[in-house]
């Protein structure tokens, strides 16, 4: 897919800094940090926790808190099973002959926080990377193709990964239809990444992930995005990149995932 010049589409949400205490990871689902004590918290077997709530525009939603990488990647991803797509910027259109797969267009916003923008001096192409790689699949199963609105900065506000992500929708609020990812290096996010789970259309979908390399973090867009249109978490011995054993080693959804998206590629 063609992009603009990142360095050339950039915008700032000029957002106030808040100062709050450090939650230490292993308690960090739980009345006090950020999620309701009538929340039905359910702590899942792969180590990822999820809880139901209303997001900031009355949605009733599930969030989905991802834990990291076991070990992650910064190398450019590559899976051997996927002949097609590998490494960065894959030119998906050139895959196609004659060009004509018709693909629908969804709107991204590349959104990083102060961490993330002070680690990396060229964050806009560090993020156009990632997104243009994890959309790639995105693209090959269901035609969507992410085109990147704008690079924003952000400053995120929060002591956990729950309080970070909400942080996010109210300070994005103003923000067109579109997937709003935001990218962060902060101390305080205690998860691998964090979104959303609808299960209708809420026109403009938000997730957060953690710097973890460009490889790990591009898995983990990946899998935060699938829960933004809906999808859950598999377990062994689903092979789906839904389940945890699988989400940082492979790019595919199993066939109830893929029915699933395929059913919501008008969302966004």
């Amino acid at each position: 897919m063609k992009q603009p010049n990142p360095q050339s589409s950039y915008f700032s949400l000029v957002l106030c800094t808040l100062l709050l205490s450090f939650s230490a990871a292993a308690s960090f689902a739980g009345p006090g940090d950020g999620i309701s004590s009538d929340a039905n918290v359910r702590y899942l077997a792969d180590g990822a926790v999820e809880y139901d709530t209303t997001d900031p525009f009355g949605n009733e939603v599930t969030v989905v808190i991802d834990p990291p990488a076991k070990h992650p990647i910064e190398n450019p991803w590559d899976d051997p099973e996927s002949k097609l797509f590998r490494g960065f910027e894959v030119e998906e259109l050139d895959k196609f002959p004659g060009g004509s797969y018709l693909a629908v267009t969804v709107p991204v916003y590349a959104i990083a926080d102060e961490e993330y923008r002070a680690s990396y001096s060229n964050w806009q192409n560090k993020l156009y990377n990632i997104i243009e790689t994890a959309d790639n699949a995105y693209y090959r199963d269901f035609g969507i193709n992410w085109v990147i609105q704008g690079y924003y900065s952000w400053t995120s506000n929060g002591n956990n990964a729950s309080a970070i992500l909400s942080d996010l929708a109210s300070d994005g609020a103003g923000l067109p239809r579109g997937l709003a990812m935001g990218f962060t290096d902060d101390s305080k996010f205690n998860a691998g990444g964090i979104a959303y789970v609808y299960s209708s259309d809420p026109g403009t979908g938000y997730s957060v992930c953690l710097d973890q390399g460009n490889t790990s973090t591009t898995s983990a867009l990946r899998h935060e995005i699938g829960h933004n249109y809906g999808a859950s978490h598999d377990f062994d011995p689903v092979v789906c990149l839904m389940n945890y054993t699988y989400s940082y080693s492979i790019d595919y959804f199993d066939s109830a995932h893929d029915s699933l998206i395929s059913g919501r590629t008008g969302w966004f």
